[in-house]
């Protein structure tokens, strides 16, 4: 009989992978992400707030009394906890909640990271602005970024400089999330993200991409590219650096996504997190490295035959399209745009007459144009031509605040 893996959370790109690997998979869900696909190929399917571990808990031991589960795996941000804890709670594979417990909370990991004189960031936590402006008077005329200690998808991260006003810089933030501020000084330098692979507590550093986001204050990412195009010396301090920081968490078995800064003084860690990139940066890894992350922790999880890696691409580049605090007129171009050079996919929700307001996360763009080349300077030049071809007409909207 195929293994059985819970799957805690997800979207359809996820479950592709659960069905290829041919498992049967038990399911839970949030209500606003439940689909037929879901539904239909579920063997149990539970429409619950997966973010709280006890309901999961008590779900998932009652689905093991009946039919048990070889594994449990979650992909999604806030599934990661609740899915260790039941593979724990359960004895089975998929226990990965000492890393989860330190990475999810970005304090615990700023304060492990300094015991240990690792990528050193000066950071506090702050219950109010006037805290916050006190940190900001430490740094020597240095900005700083607030950000929750407890979110992702750059929601609520901002940049608050010496001489601007504190207090929006503190309610943008406040405003993502119900837990405490993390105030941390800000890290000049270009950004990247770096996706590996753990094995029983062997990490491999599979891909380097580099980052595109939106002008300051704000982080949300517009655009990856990879490989990044590093001097040799520079990739080997990242490599070493990543491999130190998932040696301390604990990382056993599964990917990571650790997002850092090249600074004057070194590569610097911004924050890591137990799964892989989201932003099709899972699929650029397999087009450029043949690494398919999530298959991978499945197939080592289960005790399965590792596949071969082969790669489809040499470079990977995206562009996403990231308009805010306006009215769509009209869109124009997108089967021309589509059958570009290079174009491995073009998604776009801009539609006439929608509204949209300010770009407040990721999950505010509305589609992306993903292309490969023969380098990275190739696939950039493809991401950004499709992206530009794509026509939208736009009238500007006053955004409320």
């Amino acid at each position: 009989m195929p293994k059985h893996v819970l799957v805690v959370g997800g979207v359809d790109f996820m479950i592709d992978k659960v069905e290829k690997l041919g498992l049967r998979y038990s399911m839970v869900q949030l209500p606003e992400l439940v689909s037929d696909r879901h539904l239909q190929g579920a063997r149990r399917f539970a429409v619950i707030d997966y973010r709280d571990s006890d309901e999961v808990l008590a779900v998932a031991r009652a689905w093991h009394s009946i039919d048990p589960f070889d594994a449990v795996v979650s992909f999604t941000e806030y599934g990661l906890e609740p899915a260790s804890r039941c593979a724990r709670e359960l004895g089975v594979a998929g226990d990965n909640l000492d890393a989860v417990l330190l990475t999810r909370d970005k304090k615990k990991t700023r304060d492990l990271l300094e015991r240990h004189g690792l990528s050193p960031v000066r950071h506090r936590i702050c219950a109010s602005p006037a805290d916050a402006a006190t940190f900001l008077g430490e740094l020597d005329g240095r900005p700083m970024v607030l950000k929750p200690s407890d979110r992702g998808l750059s929601e609520g991260v901002v940049v608050v400089g010496p001489t601007e006003a504190l207090a929006d810089g503190w309610a943008w933030a406040a405003a993502a999330t119900t837990g405490p501020i993390l105030a941390e000084e800000y890290l000049d330098g270009p950004e990247y993200s770096v996706e590996s692979f753990s094995l029983a507590g062997q990490h491999d550093i599979v891909m380097i991409t580099e980052k595109v986001t939106t002008e300051l204050p704000r982080f949300i990412e517009v655009g990856h590219q990879a490989p990044a195009r590093l001097a040799p010396a520079v990739r080997e301090q990242v490599v070493e650096l990543v491999t130190a920081l998932l040696t301390l968490i604990g990382q056993r078995t599964g990917p990571a996504h650790t997002e850092i800064r090249l600074t004057a003084a070194g590569p610097r860690v911004i924050e890591s997190q137990t799964r892989a990139g989201g932003d099709q940066i899972w699929e650029m890894c397999e087009l450029v490295t043949g690494v398919d992350l999530l298959s991978e922790t499945m197939i080592a999880l289960l005790g399965l035959p590792m596949p071969r890696r082969v790669p489809a691409a040499k470079a990977a580049a995206i562009r996403f399209f990231s308009f805010e605090n306006g009215r769509v007129a009209g869109v124009h171009g997108l089967a021309e745009a589509a059958a570009d050079e290079g174009v491995v996919r073009l998604v776009c929700t801009l539609r006439p007459g929608q509204e949209l307001g300010l770009l407040e996360s990721s999950t505010s763009r509305q589609g992306y144009a993903l292309c490969v080349g023969d380098s990275t300077d190739d696939a950039v030049a493809h991401a950004e031509a499709t992206h530009d071809r794509v026509a939208v007409e736009w009238e500007p909207v006053t955004p409320d605040s």
